[in-house]
């Protein structure tokens, strides 16, 4: 277990989200608009907004990605922010981007990609910016949802199960740690299996969620409970991976569709029915704790991997900010 732990701690997925640690001095954690806090560090930004929620939430794209396959980075800078809405709870509403390319056959790539996912997940894209004859290329898209309920990654609870969805057929691209579930998939299946997040918020079934991005299962776990105030024992030897995908790669593998979700355990068989209606893994991988340190255990055997007190992840835990809770 400790070369595990060797492994995941020194790895770029986490290495780079501790470098965020210093930023927050620039911007309160908790800026306000019409008096209502938003918490930064969460999937999407939430303001408050009648009898539900905006969300507002940005991806920019892997460099080495955008370079090497275009196309390929327009759907997944569709992919990674549709995942950001519905881990809150919510549903996308509309995406612009803002595209810089060295030409226009690489643009066109880009947008080609964005086009055809978006309209797979049925997200219009309304607007942005473009230029041509770039230095040097880069993406960032933008997304606006809404929810009715929120499914925030702060509001994880002591004693909660931590359950792991995601879907475990699809193909592995070696180069990214990408693993794509969905391109494979028709249009109704691909938003059926989004759909059951917006349901756990509606009929208050979960306490937090995170979708699982490019810091892998490991620490987007991590940053959920980090910004939770919590630690958990997460249950190595528990966690659903693909039969020839490796399990210390998986754990540093951004998965296409994959969510850490925090419940109450009373409630994680109906979210794990629902979830696998939709032929989807779903198991419980670890315990929420009262706790700043986060444990693995395997069998018999039981070693730390984190202490927050000590190592920030990310830095989102500001002292007398209240959770978020569903109410669930």
């Amino acid at each position: 277990m400790q070369n595990l732990i060797r492994t995941l701690k020194s790895s770029t997925r986490l290495v780079q989200k501790q470098y965020l640690a210093g930023l927050w001095r620039y911007f309160p954690l908790a800026p306000r608009i019409d008096g209502n806090d938003i918490l930064l560090g969460d999937d999407a930004a939430a303001i408050k907004s009648g009898d539900g929620y905006l969300l507002l939430a940005a991806e920019g794209v892997y460099q080495p990605l955008l370079n090497s396959n275009p196309y390929l980075a327009g759907r997944t800078s569709v992919l990674t922010n549709v995942n950001d809405i519905y881990a809150m709870g919510g549903r996308p509403v509309a995406l612009v981007d803002v595209l810089f390319s060295r030409n226009e056959e690489s643009a066109g790539e880009v947008l080609r990609g964005i086009r055809d996912n978006a309209g797979r997940y049925g997200v219009p894209v309304v607007g942005g910016h473009t230029t041509l004859d770039a230095e040097s290329g880069s993406l960032s898209v933008f997304i606006l949802g809404k929810a009715e309920r929120l499914l925030s990654g702060f509001g994880a609870m002591d004693g909660d199960d931590i359950v792991l969805a995601t879907d475990l057929e699809g193909r592995f691209y070696p180069a990214f740690n990408f693993w794509d579930s969905s391109s494979g998939l028709p249009e109704d299946e691909l938003r059926r299996q989004l759909e059951i997040l917006p349901l756990l918020a509606e009929e208050g079934l979960a306490d937090a969620a995170r979708d699982v991005s490019m810091a892998g299962i490991i620490g987007s776990a991590l940053m959920m409970l980090e910004g939770s105030k919590a630690g958990a024992e997460i249950f190595i030897d528990r966690i659903p991976a693909p039969g020839d995908v490796p399990l210390q790669k998986w754990l540093l593998t951004f998965p296409s569709y994959g969510f850490v979700i925090s419940s109450r355990p009373q409630k994680t068989q109906y979210i794990k029915e629902k979830f696998g209606e939709e032929g989807l893994a779903c198991e419980t991988i670890g315990r929420v704790i009262n706790d700043s340190r986060v444990y693995f255990t395997d069998g018999g055997e039981k070693a730390l991997f984190w202490n927050f007190d000590e190592e920030p992840l990310i830095g989102v835990n500001p002292s007398g900010t209240e959770k978020v809770s569903n109410g669930g």
